[in-house]
């Protein structure tokens, strides 16, 4: 198991049970507990958890993960649902991404692919073609910024009322079966639309963590999407709505 996985997994337990001791940890993922160790070190450096005599437990807060905790959480899975995102991507389109983690390593993923315009309202998805070698030209929408580092607002919402992209990359708070994807603020799931009502093809992407959630405000029935790509931990049920209403459906294994 690569370290990075071994992270992830070490989150997730913190996420779930709020404590987690090293000898538990151990016998989870079959490791030493002087890796076990390493590992807590690493993650306590990036401020992602606290270390506590025999193990760590989670910072107590009222507020959201942070981004970089949320980036952690399911690598693996974002890692293969990118993969299986670039078949849509081609050099010479203009490619559009929501803000989140999933929609943030696709962009990752992407750097080498030449001549693309990149249209997003996320400061995360600016940074990765801005900080590394990219020919891309990347236009970012202004507005009132969002814990998740999203430009969201009718700033936002007027200037992608003039923009068309190819394709957009759509993450999402919540997906739910009934609802469709759903996001906690009004005002996001306003600029989300704007989003889709400027691409000719809606790719949503998103980890199997996000089923059976609801947020406050719908975004985007299932039918206003294309294709869906999504952990290959996908719920039966919501499987076989999916493959009723939307065109294509992709489970990233």
């Amino acid at each position: 198991m690569l370290a990075s996985e071994r992270h992830s997994q070490i989150l997730r337990e913190i996420e779930a049970r709020g404590t987690v001791l090293t000898g538990e940890l151990v016998d989870l993922l079959n490791v030493s507990a002087m890796t076990i160790r390493r590992d807590l070190n690493e993650l306590a450096d990036l401020g992602l958890l606290v270390k506590v005599h025999g193990g760590a437990t989670s910072f107590r807060a009222s507020s959201e993960p942070t981004f970089a905790t949320k980036m952690l959480l399911h690598e693996p899975e974002k890692q293969r649902i990118a993969q299986r995102a670039l078949q849509y991507v081609h050099p010479g389109q203009t490619i559009g991404f929501s803000a989140g983690t999933t929609c943030t390593t696709i962009a990752r993923n992407c750097l080498k692919v030449p001549e693309l315009t990149v249209i997003t309202n996320s400061l995360r998805v600016h940074e990765t073609f801005h900080q590394s070698p990219s020919d891309a030209q990347v236009i970012l929408t202004g507005g009132q910024r969002t814990p998740s580092d999203a430009l969201v607002g009718p700033i936002a919402d007027l200037a992608l009322g003039t923009l068309h992209m190819d394709v957009l990359f759509l993450g999402t708070y919540a997906a739910d079966l009934k609802q469709g994807l759903m996001s906690p603020t009004l005002i996001e799931s306003a600029t989300n639309r704007a989003l889709i009502s400027s691409a000719s093809q809606v790719v949503a992407v998103f980890d199997h963590s996000k089923w059976d959630i609801r947020g406050l405000s719908q975004f985007a029935p299932w039918e206003k999407i294309n294709t869906v790509i999504t952990g290959a931990d996908i719920p039966h049920e919501a499987l076989t709505i999916l493959k009723n209403t939307v065109n294509e459906v992709v489970l990233a294994s």
